[in-house]
């Protein structure tokens, strides 16, 4: 399915919601995800589309908290036994591991460009939710929660969605398909765009 092309039901409309998109960033290197930051600035576009991606457990510059991540990879340094327990119960959620958790079916869309760097990693930026049937996403509101965060997931362009980031040479397109491009809805996003599969 990730050549398939949607087309949006309506036309973007105000936003009535708002993100905080960020560069991964890793405050235990104070560095972004390898070689992001020779790209230069990234500009972001209007329409970037962001897919549920997990819960989070720091803020959306560092969502899977990488600041308290051991050594070898295996949960988190300097956190209570019991957030460690926590954080791993929804990771065990987060994989399928849990069959009585049923994972948002949700995504969003950016509704305006900004322009990231190292000197400024995050920006707010209004969001509208979007709907379709092909890609399961179901949330017409999506709550301001700090421990849900979204993934950059392709880019609405002309009326529809293209999930591809396949030029390394982009270093937007770069960035999204690394995984370095993550957002946390600080405002409701209750307003959304129905995208629809081509005739």
């Amino acid at each position: 399915m990730t050549g398939l092309c949607l087309a949006l039901g309506t036309h973007p409309a105000r936003a009535a919601g708002q993100i905080e998109l960020c560069l991964a960033r890793h405050p235990v290197e104070n560095s972004f995800v390898q070689n992001a930051a020779a790209h230069g600035p990234i500009h972001v576009p209007a329409g970037t589309a962001l897919n549920y991606a997990g819960h989070a457990f720091g803020p959306a510059s560092d969502p899977l908290d990488r600041a308290h991540a051991a050594p070898d990879g295996d949960g988190w340094r300097d956190i209570p036994p019991a957030e460690e327990a926590r954080r791993r119960d929804l990771q065990m959620e987060d994989i399928g591991g849990d069959s009585r958790y049923h994972r948002p079916q949700a995504a969003l869309m950016t509704t305006a460009a900004v322009t990231l760097s190292p000197a400024h990693p995050c920006a707010q930026v209004g969001a509208t939710a979007l709907l379709s049937d092909d890609w399961t996403w179901t949330m017409d509101t999506i709550p301001a929660r700090p421990d849900m965060y979204f993934q950059a997931y392709g880019t609405v362009r002309g009326n529809q969605l293209d999930p591809t980031f396949n030029n390394d040479a982009d270093p937007f397109q770069w960035t999204a398909a690394h995984g370095a491009l993550n957002a946390i809805v600080t405002q409701t996003v209750d307003q959304s765009l129905t995208l629809r599969s081509p005739d």
